[in-house]
């Protein structure tokens, strides 16, 4: 063992020591340079730095002498109580009451005085050196930790605006007391707003809204504010820089502190391009439904000539007798009244058949009105008759009451109507010639099935729709005639349930096909 160092020497390499204690700010290192330099300074053979974790020693760190024997240093091990009470000095490394491990020291010997004092100095700020080491440790992972919640926040910005550029749809605050409402990036894109500004008020906010919509948005958002509920609204605005009008849908949900609302946070999302989609759908579905009336009109071609020739014969048999009544050498003037208030009259009737027509094959947007409706399938049976005498086919009506009304476009209902008598005139023509013709027959009822509904069924004796086809009858593009389209029915079907009806169909019991459908009534 060699010689305790002089007073003089222990002060220096205690301070050397201490520095370099101080300079260590990495944990693990500096727990392995503490167990280090104890053994050098304080002449111990062995030295352990044991934490408590979980009430279970662990050893974090271990130096040995070169000579002593043992096996090698270990760490991060489980020490045994016979091993901990074999040490000569045990020194606690308690730092403003935190304790931030123990030191054991071994000897072969009981170690010097001034060891104990150089052990107990050196643990001592060992302790104050842990715990910096640890409070910087853990400030560097803090930092860390917040480096990466910042990267996480400016991604998941960036991803929000990506998401709402992609999607066109902006989001706003709009403080209450305040006033204010702050737009993000898109929503003050969509709104036009000069660069660099992302807030508005209120006031400027309704002064981006379309004439047309204004009253009707600030009405519903007042509503909604004055009871902190949900706001929805579609409405159109004029942009600020180019007055570009734009269809935007938008919802704000209340922000609630302590019993009351502060805020509105929500979304406005440009939909000008669905809008524009729906209108040009719409507008197509127009122009099939007239392809499709003309299609069927056309049809009828030889009946409809049929009913116009009817009061033109007429006019013109009432206008040569009128001459003659005129050419007698005493005029019969009041025959000639009789004969030219008849030319009126059918020149009328041959007028509303063509007015009639032109209605059905018109492009024009639907117009709902009262409805007659028993006088409509009358006007449809009126351009079906002389078809219905050239296929002899007999004909069942049954109108009760015989006036009843709905709320409905009288166009787009003639042309269900038609395409149904149609559809049945065909389904009859298909059968075999060996069949008697008194099977032929097109029943056509309408009554009541309560104060609110009126229903309509249309009936052939044809040979019925397979049950396969049943399921898809409806479909667009589907069909069982040789030369069909398939956008007869489905079309009709659109109709009726435009007008919150439903179209149906089904087996008659006798042969053949029912087709009914059923619509409120009106007074």
């Amino acid at each position: 063992m060699p010689s305790a160092p002089s007073s003089a020497e222990d002060n220096d390499a205690l301070l050397q020591a201490l520095r370099n204690l101080s300079a260590i700010v990495d944990p693990d290192r500096l727990k392995a340079a503490i167990t280090h330099t104890l053994c050098l300074l304080a002449g111990a053979r062995r030295c352990l730095l044991v934490r408590q974790q979980g009430g279970v020693p662990v050893i974090e760190a271990e130096t040995r002498r070169a000579d002593d024997p043992g096996e090698d240093a270990l760490r991060d091990r489980v020490a045994t109580a016979v091993e901990l009470a074999g040490a000569a000095l045990s020194l606690s490394l308690l730092h403003q009451g935190v304790q931030q491990g123990w030191l054991y020291l071994y000897y072969e010997t009981t170690p010097a005085q001034h060891q104990a004092h150089l052990a107990g100095q050196l643990a001592a700020h060992a302790a104050v050196a842990l715990a910096n080491a640890n409070a910087h440790a853990q400030l560097l992972q803090e930092n860390e930790q917040l480096l990466c919640i910042e990267q996480e926040l400016r991604t998941s910005r960036e991803l929000l605006k990506q998401g709402e550029r992609f999607n066109h749809t902006g989001s706003m605050r709009y403080l209450v007391r305040e006033d204010l409402m702050f737009c993000s990036d898109e929503l003050c894109r969509i709104y036009g707003l000069e660069p660099g500004r992302n807030c508005i008020t209120y006031d400027e906010f309704a002064a981006i809204m379309h004439p047309d919509d204004r009253q009707e948005v600030i009405d519903t958002v007042n509503a909604a504010v004055a009871m902190g509920g949900t706001i929805r609204v579609e409405h159109r605005i004029c942009r600020q820089d180019t007055g570009e009008v734009r269809y935007l849908s938008g919802i704000g949900k209340p922000v609630w502190l302590e019993g009351t609302f502060i805020e509105y946070v929500g979304t406005a999302t440009d939909i000008t391009v669905r809008r524009q989609a729906e209108y040009a759908i719409r507008a197509a579905q127009i122009d099939m439904e007239r392809v499709s009336r003309a299609n069927t009109v056309g049809q009828l071609t030889a009946s409809i000539a049929h009913e116009i020739n009817q009061p033109l014969m007429s006019i013109v048999s009432n206008a040569g007798a009128s001459l003659r009544w005129l050419n007698r050498a005493a005029p019969e003037l009041e025959h000639a009244r009789a004969g030219l208030r008849d030319i009126i009259s059918e020149g009328q009737r041959a007028a509303g058949i063509i007015s009639g027509l032109r209605d059905l094959t018109r492009n024009a947007e639907p117009s709902f009105t009262r409805v007659n409706l028993p006088a409509l399938i009358r006007h449809i049976l009126m351009i079906s008759r002389s078809e219905l005498e050239r296929r002899e086919v007999s004909l069942s009506l049954a109108l009760n009451p015989a006036d009843v009304y709905v709320l409905g476009d009288q166009v787009q209902l003639q042309q269900v109507l038609l395409n149904l008598v149609v559809n049945a005139l065909d389904a009859m023509d298909a059968l075999p010639e060996k069949m008697p013709k008194k099977v032929r027959t097109l029943s056509i009822s309408a009554s009541c099935c309560d104060e609110q509904r009126v229903e309509v069924r249309v009936q052939d004796s044809g040979e019925g729709i397979a049950p396969e086809a049943m399921s898809r009858i409806f479909d667009a593009f589907y069909t069982t005639k040789e030369n069909g389209m398939g956008m007869g029915l489905a079309i009709c079907r659109s109709i009726i349930e435009s007008h919150r009806g439903r179209l149906r169909v089904a087996a008659a019991p006798s042969g053949g096909s029912i087709f009914s459908f059923d619509l409120p009534r009106v007074p």
